[in-house]
């Protein structure tokens, strides 16, 4: 059943132009730092980080990840999670699809399996293409980073951190943002099984995202109650990585909540797909 759907998934042009896109956004952010000139100090995210993007071609990963991991990054992985059941009902196929010989259970697994590998791909290929366009155009040299939290304009805290550092650093980043993607693709595929449109499927994805960050505390106080049970709010948290020390006592906290979320959508998508009529 695996191999079946890999092979629907690779005739479907909508995985091709997604993952195309996924690594133009690198291409395209490299040409617009090395458009800002030289020595131009710039804040990346939230925490937020001060660097030189021409200074090394490291810098190129972290703000890609940084600008794309609360809407990019959600939507090319509800695009893959909410087309996977919605999109063989709207073109009809789905009939046939679960009258073959095998278990709904399989069939939906398969299909979760796929899409789960190829948002995993799309995260994989957001970060490797930044970091091989950023290295050709700046260098793999090591990357001074200011603390902009903790710095004052005289006494700026520099850490420079070499390559093997960074390597890890940004290993480490990318395994976070892509388990920060597992609430939102649950939510969108556990929505392809209950629609026959998937653009319905993959705008519920990210609303998730939408919707944790608007109920943020840092932006909306008084809802710091709602708030913890927000799925992304802390995605950012991987920034904290690069700055000396690296608070990171949230992790733990979002981690838990992305499995919670992981499990209870995915037990839904189990539930409608395998006891209700899913044809209608």
């Amino acid at each position: 059943m695996i191999a079946v759907e890999w092979y629907k998934q690779f005739r479907r042009p909508k995985t091709y132009a997604a993952l195309s896109i996924v690594a133009a956004f690198s291409v395209i952010l490299t040409v617009a730092l090395a458009a800002t000139g030289s020595g131009q100090t710039e804040f990346v995210g939230d925490v937020p980080l001060l660097m030189t993007p021409r200074a090394s071609g490291f810098s190129v990963p972290i703000i890609a990840l940084s600008s794309t991991m609360k809407f990019f990054l959600p939507l090319a992985v509800s695009l893959f999670a909410g087309e996977s059941v919605a999109g063989d009902a709207s073109w009809g196929s789905l009939r046939y699809v679960v009258a073959r010989p095998v278990s709904r259970g399989r069939v939906l697994w398969s299909k979760a399996a796929v899409a789960a590998v190829l948002s995993a791909i799309a995260v994989l290929t957001l970060a490797g293409s930044a970091v091989v366009v950023g290295g050709v155009a700046f260098g793999w040299h090591p990357l001074g980073v200011v603390d902009g939290s903790t710095s004052t304009p005289g006494h700026p805290q520099v850490d420079v951190i070499h390559v093997g550092a960074m390597l890890g650093h940004l290993g480490l980043s990318v395994l976070y943002v892509g388990a920060g993607m597992l609430s939102i693709f649950a939510v969108a595929f556990f929505l392809s099984t209950t629609t026959r449109r998937p653009l319905v499927a993959v705008a519920g994805g990210v609303a998730v995202t939408i919707v944790s960050r608007v109920f943020n505390a840092d932006y909306l106080p008084g809802i710091q109650v709602v708030n913890g049970y927000m799925p992304n709010n802390d995605i950012d948290l991987w920034q904290h990585l690069f700055t000396r020390p690296a608070d990171l006592s949230g992790a733990p906290h979002f981690l838990l909540l992305q499995a919670v979320y992981f499990v209870v959508f995915m037990g839904l998508a189990h539930w409608w797909f395998t006891r209700k009529d899913v044809l209608d």
